[in-house]
């Protein structure tokens, strides 16, 4: 039950169960209206408005599933082309859509995920450090300290793992200054372990950090 509201607003959680009530309540005085062979048309605006209603929140639901999907497929388009200007885009209106309706740590992750692409750092550890604690919150794991990325333990949830990978990342990337060594960037980057899912916003991290230590040379 839990899972058809996750994606909806209060007000439209609201509006489904008054159009629901609105509904059997219509289908009682339908009843009662044959039963004693008075007109029924003056009910039948109101099945019209407990069916949008009812409706509304129903195809709200529909669309976010939508949009999630095509957040994960705008995510491997991007990642395949950074370069990709409408795939940045999309990528950046997915995320700005889906940001306020996510509930579940897995979407939160995903959401971390997008802001790193987009070079939000400081917006990736926020989401990340909120997938984790979601995630504690919803099966009651052991609270883990705020460790690196190859130090976790393999029992944690991928959700908890791959959180604290990102985060990893964008730490690394945030931390870029004038004074970095390219080549041993190059390297710890490349020695950071993270989950299969992520091989390509790691990807996509490395060419950031490059692309940022050439404009801090030229500076």
């Amino acid at each position: 039950m839990k899972n058809l509201f996750e994606n909806l607003f209060l007000y439209e959680i609201v509006l489904l169960f008054l159009g629901i009530f609105l509904f059997l309540l219509l289908s009682v005085a339908l009843v009662y209206y044959i039963i004693k062979k008075e007109e029924i048309k003056k009910l039948l605006i109101f099945f019209v408005i407990s069916l949008l209603m009812i409706g509304y929140p129903s195809i709200q639901q529909i669309s976010i599933s939508a949009d999630k999907f095509e957040l994960t497929k705008v995510q491997e388009d991007y990642i395949e082309n950074p370069n990709d200007s409408i795939a940045k885009q999309k990528l950046e209106a997915l995320t700005q859509k889906l940001e306020k309706r996510a509930e579940s740590a897995r979407d939160i992750l995903q959401i971390s995920k997008s802001k790193l692409l987009l070079g939000n750092t400081d917006g990736a550890i926020e989401f990340a450090n909120k997938a984790i604690e979601k995630e504690y919150n919803e099966n009651k794991q052991v609270k883990t300290p705020d460790i690196s990325s190859d130090t976790l333990k393999p029992s944690l949830p991928l959700v908890t793992i791959q959180a604290y990978q990102l985060k990893e990342l964008a730490k690394f990337q945030n931390n870029i200054t004038a004074e970095s060594d390219t080549v041993g960037l190059k390297t710890k980057l490349q020695n950071m372990e993270v989950n299969q899912n992520l091989s390509g916003t790691k990807a996509v991290v490395k060419r950031n950090v490059l692309e940022k230590t050439k404009k801090l040379d030229k500076n």
